[in-house]
């Protein structure tokens, strides 16, 4: 689920949030997701853990914060029931960015990124990442979460590249 296509000018506010931990457009971005979640969820279909998209841990401390967490964190302020689980998947493989790969390369390098360190005993997962292009992060976390347990899993994203694309 998205709140946006990636497009002008969302990919720029989205720039802001990726360098900046305290963009004034994080606030904002993660509150129109919030709102795009809870037009399209009943309360009580809301998955029950909110994970954000783990980074490799050699990213993070480089980053210095995870965007994702952040937008997590906003999303289950304002979404009742829900919590914010950033212990339970982490990533175990560190590649190139990803927006500098092909989508065989993506695919390729994301098998097996993921794992899961806690069970999740058939409850329900949403994903939090800024951005989803060819899928294939999203579909590595995923697949781990439900090999763990998660009775289902859902991606939640401020922007989305057009469905019409083909990333390669």
């Amino acid at each position: 689920m998205a709140a946006f296509h990636y497009q002008d000018p969302i990919n720029n506010l989205i720039a802001a949030i990726k360098t900046n931990p305290h963009a004034a457009e994080l606030p904002q971005l993660s509150g129109l997701l919030a709102t795009t979640i809870t037009d399209r969820y009943q309360a009580t279909d809301l998955p029950q853990i909110v994970i954000p998209l783990p980074l490799h841990w050699r990213k993070l401390t480089r980053r210095g914060f995870n965007q994702s967490y952040s937008i997590a964190r906003v999303l289950c302020q304002k979404l009742p029931g829900t919590e914010l689980r950033s212990d339970i998947c982490y990533r175990r493989t560190y590649s190139a960015p990803q927006h500098l790969q092909g989508k065989p390369q993506r695919l390729s390098f994301m098998r097996n990124a993921f794992a899961v360190h806690k069970p999740i005993d058939g409850r329900s997962v949403a994903i939090v990442d800024d951005v989803v292009t060819t899928k294939a992060t999203a579909i590595a976390a995923a697949s781990s979460l439900i090999k763990a347990g998660a009775g289902s899993v859902d991606i939640w994203c401020i922007a989305r590249t057009g469905w019409h694309i083909t990333a390669t």
